[in-house]
This record gives structure tokens, sequence and C-alpha cells, in this order.
């Protein structure tokens, strides 16, 4: 949470997260050295921590390299960046192997209080039009600030972790579907009012989506209350609703049919361009955070300027070689397989909806919200096969 930090490096969770590696690195060493517990590490997680370990350390050698070699320049903020997540997600797995319940425990709760947080705070730049500095909605013309980021840098990117929390709190919090249709409405109706002000389209897909997946009966009935309050509220807000619905409507049937529109167009060249780096790469990636570098070397009118790659998938691609986004890749099938045999659907479609999100922002690398998700999953389905494992052989 930089907006709230001293400077564009310390901020409140890069000024903590040394104390709090250190401090469970002792909890760990005093638990698995001194105390001689048991801890088990099922092969997901195993196999997780080899993706990340091998990630960082070949995006970090071959950053060396091409900087020692071939003149290759990166930012000493996105080198810092990338340490911090780096030394974030160790910490993760120190976190969970430490005191498994009491992390999940903590993770929930806080997971609960920042959704309502966020909401609040976006409700409040809904209604006032005020950012953080933060936002790149902080400088632009008024009339174009009533979308909400919270402490993000753009709508899209607060869209896709507020959606996040939102599929996660109903799946932690009503994990046998029993949530009342009125509070079932009333989630609901706050949830989509923040992210259809956001204008993230994906976001608000994927709400719908889960929704019609978990609620099919519950969504259609509170959904007709919804539209009628919708309606209302809307009409005596902001008149013209109805024009930006339908033009709303009008870019997301564009969008999902790849037709020509321009930023599907471009989005479109930037996946080709981004495919075509394996082979100016050498299949290795060009370094920490070079995808910029990449596209700004691009001579290709189509792109329209543009030089994030809109997708993570095809960050880790430029950046971190072939075989980390092929790894990346069945890491999440893996996890999907994994919790379709369990019978765990909650779990796969957030994995699946998970990343579908990470096409929403222009960059995912350094939001390390959404890296915090993938590692809930990772031991959520950790969990989940201990519990099997248990099952399967008590019926012995």
């Amino acid at each position: 949470m930089n907006a709230f930090g001293i400077g564009p490096n310390l901020y409140p969770l890069r000024l903590i997260l040394p104390i709090i590696i250190i401090y469970f690195s002792v909890l760990f060493f005093q638990k698995s050295i001194l105390l001689r517990k048991k801890i088990e590490v099922q092969p997901i997680l195993f196999f997780s921590l080899l993706f990340f370990l091998y990630y960082f350390s070949h995006t970090y050698i071959v950053s060396f390299l091409r900087h020692t070699l071939c003149g290759y320049n990166y930012e000493l903020n996105s080198i810092l960046n990338f340490t911090f997540l780096f030394g974030l997600i160790m910490t993760f797995f120190l976190t969970y192997l430490s005191n498994t319940k009491k992390f999940f425990k903590i993770f929930n709760c806080v997971t609960l209080l920042f959704y309502f947080l966020y909401g609040l705070y976006a409700s409040y730049e809904v209604i006032s039009g005020n950012h953080l500095p933060t936002s790149d909605l902080f400088d632009a013309p008024y009339w174009l600030r009533y979308s909400p980021t919270v402490v993000y840098y753009n709508s899209n990117d607060f869209a896709s972790i507020f959606t996040l929390m939102f599929m996660y709190l109903l799946s932690t919090y009503d994990k046998k579907k029993t949530l009342s249709i009125l509070w079932l409405f009333v989630m609901i109706f706050f949830h989509l009012i923040i992210v259809y002000y956001s204008q993230s389209r994906i976001s608000l897909l994927v709400s719908l989506l889960f929704l019609g997946f978990r609620y099919p009966f519950k969504l259609a009935y509170s959904s007709i209350l919804s539209v009628l309050i919708f309606l209302v509220g809307i009409t005596v807000f902001e008149p013209n609703w109805y024009m930006q619905f339908l033009d709303g409507l009008k870019e997301l049937k564009t969008d999902l049919l790849f037709s020509d529109r321009q930023s599907t167009s471009i989005r479109l060249n930037l996946y080709k361009h981004s495919i075509l780096s394996i082979f100016s790469s050498y299949g290795i990636g060009y370094g920490v955070d070079y995808s910029l570098q990449f596209f700004q070397s691009v001579n290709d009118p189509n792109l329209s300027h543009i030089v994030n790659p809109h997708s993570y998938l095809f960050e880790i691609l430029i950046n971190s070689g072939f075989i980390a986004f092929i790894a990346f890749i069945l890491l999440n099938i893996y996890l999907l397989i994994q919790n379709i045999f369990l019978k765990k659907y909650d779990l796969a479609i957030q994995v699946f909806m998970l990343n579908i999100l990470l096409f929403s922002s222009s960059s995912s690398l350094f939001i390390w919200t959404f890296y915090l998700f993938i590692f809930i999953y990772i031991c959520k389905t950790a969990q989940h096969q201990i519990k099997s494992k248990i099952n399967y052989y008590g019926n012995f």
C-alpha cells in the first residue's frame, strides 16, 4: 500500500516485511528443529515452491547476464519491487508452515476487513470523485474521476482484487450456501454497483459468472430486486445511465467476440508480439520487468504506442522465458484438476477466474495481492489433499 508510504519505495508492508521474515523464520526453526515436529509438505506446495524459486532465480540470472554481456539497463525500482515480491512469497511459505490454522484464520479475517474498507473508500470515491495520489485519476478532469481505484493505480486493478476478495469471502463464510436471499441481495447489489462504476467489464463478468455458478436460483430472485433498485437509483443519480449501460454492453460483446474494436485489436497484437518474443529472447526471457522496453523496441503501428502486455501470463513469457511461462500454466492446470477431482468446485472456479482477471489490468507483475491469492489457492488445495488422504485411509 504505497499510497500511505514515505516516498515511492517505503510503505507499511515493505517496512514490516523484514520483521515478519525474521519472526516466522524463528517460529519455523523452533517448530522443525527444536521441537522436531513433523512438517508435512504436500506435492502442490513443493511444486509451487520450486516454481517460485526457479521463476525468481532465473529472472535474476537473465537480468545479470544481459546487463553484463549486452548492456541492458534495468530500473532500480523494478529490481527492488521484484526482490520485495520474492521475500514476500517466501514469507508466505514460512507463515503457512509455521502455523497453518492460524494462517487461514488471520487471512479470512483480514480479507473480510479489507473488503469492507475497500468498499467504503470506493463508495466515497464514486460519490466525491476524490482519489489518493497513487491513482491515475488523481489529476484527471473532474468528470472522469468517478471510477474507484482505492489504493491501486487504476480501476481495473482495484476491481480485480475486489472481485477476488468477494469470491473468496462467499466461499469461506457461506460454505453450505445457506445465505439468505436478503443478505445475498445486499452483497450482490453492493459489489456489482462498485464494480459497475469501476468500468471493469472483465471483473463484472467474472462476478456474475461466479454468482451464477454458486447461487443459480437465489441469484435469479435477488437479481430482480437488485435490478429494480438499481434502475430507480441510477435514474435519480445518473440520468444518462441508459445510454452508458448500452454502450458498456456493446463494448463487452465486442470484447468477447474479438471483433475489430480497437482495444481488442491492440491486445491481440500485444499477445502476438509477446509470443514472438520467445524467438528474439531465445526462450530465456529479457529479465526483470523488461516488457515495457521490449514493446518500445517493437516497430508496429498496430500497437498504438501501448507498452504494457495486458496479461500476467505474457509478462512472465517476456521477462522470465518459456519454461517459467509453461510452469505457471501447469501449476494452474494442476490446481484446477486437483480441486475438480477433490470436488472442491468453488476453489476450482476461483483459480480459473483468477487467471481471467489477470488479463484485466495493464500490468499485474507487481500487484502483490495477486500472488497472495495464488498462494492461498495453493494452500487450500494442499489442505484438501491432506483431508482426502486422511478420509481415504480412515475408511480401512
